[in-house]
């Protein structure tokens, strides 16, 4: 499977440890996909400052092709500060420093590329919800995760990324089945196939117009829940993939078990280390 994750890089500091690792949603996806089997590439403006070069290493220590990528001169990478205690992180504030590399414009030649994958995903840490709709119109599988902020719900929003959207993935608080079908479908009316909601302990949902499928949480004792979520969805696609997925389908409940048993483990075994996927700066 050749994939390739559009957006955010970033350095997590944990500010009461004194400990930084790279990061940034796009980047974990990128790296675990690399690290499951899949041919994994990464695509996002990189900076030239020191951070920069930490980015850069992740990316080619694990094998994730970030040639694509463009160089932003003196350009800054962000940093997203958080506490983290008992393997539970606490968001405090992002520094952006005083040139920061930003969002990609998706231009011709980066479509073309971008047309070449069988799965493209991006989120919406990746600040590019306005160059979504031409990710949708490609031959590729498209997936976006929304993460867990509400704004990220409003119409508006939604609009903007679910068109033709194979896989939307959302992190939210703990609700009864009903509620969750109900916001599913929100969001299908939108424009997405499948929604994937995962729910923290409380394991995670696959729906879609034909299935309801639940998934149980694996119960750990996490040194760290950075990339959690980036871990599950990257297991997620590429068991999928391994499945058969294709552009436009409505996942099977069968194939949505597997995969999300496949991600549950996983995600569990990524928050037994620290940071999104377990190198320190």
């Amino acid at each position: 499977m050749k994939s390739v994750c559009v957006g955010d890089n970033v350095i997590d500091y944990y500010v009461n440890s004194g400990k930084m690792f790279p990061g940034g949603n796009s980047l974990n996806v990128a790296v675990h996909l690399a690290r499951l089997g899949c041919d994994s590439a990464y695509l996002g403006n990189i900076g030239d400052d020191d951070m920069a070069k930490v980015i850069l290493r992740a990316l080619r220590d694990n094998g994730v092709d970030c040639r694509q990528c463009q160089f932003i001169e003196n350009g800054t990478t962000k940093h997203c500060n958080y506490e983290v205690i008992d393997g539970e992180r606490t968001f405090i504030n992002v520094e952006l420093g005083d040139n920061w590399s930003g969002p990609m414009v998706l231009n011709e030649e980066r479509l073309a590329y971008l047309n070449q994958a069988d799965v493209v995903i991006s989120n919406c840490n990746a600040k590019m919800s306005e160059e979504m709709k031409k990710i949708s119109r490609l031959d590729a599988i498209y997936v976006y995760d929304f993460g867990e902020k509400e704004k990220y719900h409003a119409d508006e929003y939604l609009s903007m990324v679910c068109d033709r959207l194979d896989l939307a993935m959302f992190s939210l608080p703990p609700a009864d089945e009903r509620t969750l079908v109900s916001f599913a479908r929100k969001i299908m009316n939108s424009g997405c196939v499948n929604v994937l909601i995962t729910m923290g302990t409380h394991g995670q949902y696959l729906i879609n117009k034909k299935n309801v499928v639940h998934g149980e949480a694996d119960r750990i004792d996490a040194v760290d829940t950075m990339g959690a979520g980036d871990a599950f969805l990257a297991a997620f696609i590429c068991r999928l993939k391994e499945l058969g997925w294709q552009k436009g389908e409505i996942l099977e409940k069968d194939r949505v078990t597997e995969a999300l048993k496949c991600a549950g483990r996983y995600a569990g075994e990524n928050c037994l280390r620290e940071g999104g996927f377990g190198e320190e700066v």
